[in-house]
């Protein structure tokens, strides 16, 4: 482990890199899993459910063996303050995503039984996105870049810039290049915005329990059905102000006193 803490605090951008290809490695993993179980839909294959399980089981045993899991968010809620941002934004997002989809709100599942697995999917699916690029890239960092206005702002664009990357393996399921790189950009955004939440709330919970309920109402919203390249581009118009909004509570929390359970606290790598 301190090859790792050393080369996330010397090396930050390799330190994503190896983060990223773990995590797609997981996702094929997960997605054969998802073959040799899959259920009766995509989302909502047993087999990967299962995968996402042991890879977050994985990621977080990680994260303790470095002695992140606290500073990274994961032993506390965080305050009501973070939480209170995280669901004004979410009635926000989910609103506005799903008038963008379906000119409505209309968030019924056909089949109880079948929703169940597709929400664990989903649920399990953001959790572990959170992990990667929250837990572990966005503190891998800050711990290297500091908790200056300049180091909080460049951690929270460049992890934003790998998650958004991560999408754009959607090509590799066919899905139509313009709708892709238009994600990409709504997923950047919200990525920031995620950074925001999490250095800001000293806290993981908040940003995952975002992520997954947005992504379960697009689902919801989109029923399985592959909108214009403008829907996502009023998607990514839509989620610009979230994104400009963290830049603000990051700019706002550089001058703040850090705390012994902060993300933003120094530390000595784990030995």
């Amino acid at each position: 482990m301190k090859k790792i803490n050393s080369l996330a605090t010397q090396r930050p951008l390799v330190f994503g890199l190896a983060i990223s290809f773990v995590y797609i490695v997981m996702l094929v993993v997960s997605a054969l899993l998802g073959n040799l179980w899959p259920g009766e839909e995509t989302h909502g294959q047993p087999g990967g459910i299962v995968g996402r399980v042991i890879s977050i089981i994985i990621l977080l045993v990680v994260l303790s063996r470095l002695g992140w899991l606290r500073t990274a968010g994961f032993t506390r809620l965080g305050p009501w303050q973070t939480w209170l941002i995280c669901l004004l934004a979410l009635v926000y997002s989910i609103a506005g995503s799903a008038y963008a989809l379906t000119g409505n709100i209309d968030f019924s599942f056909s089949d109880l039984t079948l929703s169940g697995f597709v929400t664990l999917f989903i649920l399990t699916a953001a959790f572990m996105e959170q992990v990667a690029f929250r837990g572990l890239i966005l503190h891998g960092f800050v711990r290297a870049w500091g908790s200056t206005n300049r180091g909080l702002i460049k951690s929270a664009l460049i992890s934003s810039l790998f998650f958004s990357g991560l999408h754009i393996l959607d090509l590799a399921s066919g899905r139509p290049l313009p709708n892709v790189l238009l994600q990409s950009v709504e997923t950047f955004f919200l990525g920031v915005f995620f950074a925001a939440l999490v250095l800001s709330g000293r806290s993981i919970y908040p940003a995952a329990f975002f992520h997954a309920l947005f992504n379960l109402s697009a689902y919801l919203s989109g029923k399985g059905l592959e909108p214009a390249p403008l829907t996502f581009l009023f998607l990514s118009l839509l989620i610009l102000p979230l994104a400009l909004y963290g830049l603000y509570l990051l700019r706002d929390l550089a001058g703040l006193p850090s705390h012994s359970d902060s993300p933003l606290r120094a530390e000595h790598p784990a030995q």
